[in-house]
């Protein structure tokens, strides 16, 4: 027992020259003990720190995205709106029931005049039934897609071609 006190004894002795008291060491040494005890949970909740992070940032990039495509989309219905004022609407080379019929837009497809068969000019504004308008550039292809959703627009458009004499364009199969 005079061992541990005399032990004991030249310790405070040591500390008090230090300027260190006993309660502090104690208290440091506590402190130590609980971080050392308390690393794994630390750990843990930074790796879920981590994850949420990294998952907010992948909502907000694709939120980002999202609201760019909007703002595309609707200036390209914009677009397309306008257009259908003008267009010339197209039609399928097929025909059935003595009919041709409306038929879908795709970039780089060539358009031709129904009746002569050669290439619509450049510049020539043209849509289909499906809400998609184009432009037809220097080579007779349809090129600078726009489309818009507006039912009212495109039904408008089109109604002034049924059972008329106007010759569509059409667009040739396989070429």
């Amino acid at each position: 027992m005079s061992q541990i006190k005399e032990l004991t004894r030249q310790v405070e002795d040591a500390l008090r020259e230090v300027n260190v008291k006993p309660s502090t060491l104690v208290f440091s040494f506590a402190a130590i003990a609980a971080l050392i005890i308390s690393y794994p949970s630390i750990r843990s909740y930074q790796i879920q720190m981590d994850k949420i992070r990294s998952e907010v940032s992948v909502a907000e990039q694709k939120s980002d995205k999202l609201q760019r495509e909007l703002e595309f989309e609707k200036s390209q219905a914009a677009i397309a709106d306008e257009r259908y004022k003008s267009c010339l609407p197209v039609v399928g080379e097929v025909i059935r029931n003595g009919t041709h019929y409306f038929t879908s837009l795709t970039e780089g497809q060539k358009v031709f005049d129904r009746i002569t068969g050669l290439p619509l000019a450049s510049g020539t504004i043209i849509c289909d039934a499906n809400g998609t308008t184009a432009v037809v550039d220097n080579e007779g292809r349809v090129g600078a897609l726009a489309y818009t959703g507006n039912r009212d627009v495109i039904q408008k458009r089109l109604q002034r071609f049924k059972g008329s004499q106007y010759s569509q364009p059409i667009i040739k199969e396989n070429r």
